[in-house]
């Protein structure tokens, strides 16, 4: 297993969760807030999860199934369940109850209402994005692509399969079931985009194009990204400002880890914790905002502020009470 941290790869997943604290971070109901914030949201949710998931492909394909090309597998198919259970379930499930504690102790203060009827609760959890905790839908989504392991192996063992394989999920993400069941629309929506993190990954595209070329690679992605937004293509240029804003992040990671390579270092280790916890905490800020008169550029600020390091803070200290239940509780390893 590779165990050396990758810095450039620290900060692209920081800079992803950046994004997705920023996403959460809107004070009122999304869209009806200053100009400027949702310009924000809207540049969040136009790409970031989508990142992530690139991510999430590129080194999955690194440490667990890169081995298998040279040795016999190191991590059979059982096992990569069962880890990937617990470090995404596992949490997950956790976390939906949190959620729907809080959402029953203060439902004045909540966006969307829950109870906590059988029928509710099985709803919350076979739909995730209607989970009260709906980051959920991430983690689902995440553990169906590691449950198709098998189909990912077989595609990547001849070039054919392996680009045929993006040709089918590239015409999966402009045509596919709109049920959310499970989370089928968004498992059939962002396949591509975990298998391209298998796909670059194996064919060290980072390593042989992009590393000795980062700002050409920055600017690429902003011109890709810029057009995309500019040219309204529907569903081709929502496509077109992903690929765009994924290149621009990769750019600006390795042009970041040459110049700053301690960018982002106060959170950049904790960034699945941030995704679990961090809305939490700026959920704290939204109901103290309401109540409290604060100014909204100070208020917004300090929502993405808390966001990022109040699950640090409390990852570091579940680090050191050193109790392994409690720790893959909160996806610590």
């Amino acid at each position: 297993m590779v165990k050396k941290k990758i810095n450039w790869l620290l900060i692209l997943q920081a800079w992803a969760m950046l994004w997705v604290v920023i996403g959460h971070a809107f004070l009122g109901k999304h869209n009806e807030g200053p100009e400027w914030e949702t310009m924000l949201g809207n540049i969040a949710y136009s790409f970031h999860m989508s990142l992530f998931m690139l991510v999430s492909g590129w080194l999955f394909y690194l440490t667990r199934l890169k081995h298998n090309e040279i040795t016999p597998p190191l991590w059979p198919y059982n096992k990569i369940v069962k880890d990937k259970a617990l470090r995404l379930l596992l949490p997950g499930f956790v976390f939906s109850l949190v959620a729907f504690a809080l959402k029953l102790a203060f439902p004045g203060e909540m966006s969307r209402q829950t109870g906590v009827s059988l029928s509710e609760i099985a709803h919350a959890y076979l739909y995730p994005y209607d989970n009260p905790f709906r980051e959920l839908w991430f983690i689902v989504t995440l553990f169906v692509f590691f449950l198709l392991t098998p189909l990912w192996r077989t595609l990547l063992k001849q070039k054919w399969g392996m680009w045929g394989g993006v040709v089918v999920l590239t015409v999966l993400y402009f045509y596919h079931p709109s049920t959310t069941f499970i989370c089928i629309d968004r498992v059939c929506r962002f396949a591509i985009w975990f298998y391209l993190g298998l796909v670059i990954s194996k064919e060290n595209i980072v390593d042989k194009y992009l590393i000795n070329q980062p700002w050409l690679t920055l600017a690429s992605g902003a011109v890709l990204y810029v057009g995309s937004r500019l040219i309204d293509m529907g569903q081709i240029s929502s496509f077109l400002g992903v690929v765009g804003g994924i290149t621009f992040s990769f750019g600006f990671a390795l042009v970041a880890d040459k110049y700053i390579p301690k960018l982002f270092c106060g959170f950049r280790n904790y960034t699945y914790q941030i995704f679990l916890m961090g809305i939490f905490a700026q959920m704290f800020v939204k109901i103290m905002y309401k109540h409290i008169s604060m100014p909204y550029v100070a208020a917004y600020i300090l929502c993405i502020l808390m966001g990022l390091y109040v699950p640090v803070l409390v990852s570091k200290l579940i680090e050191k009470i050193n109790w392994k239940p409690l720790s893959l509780c909160v996806g610590l390893k």
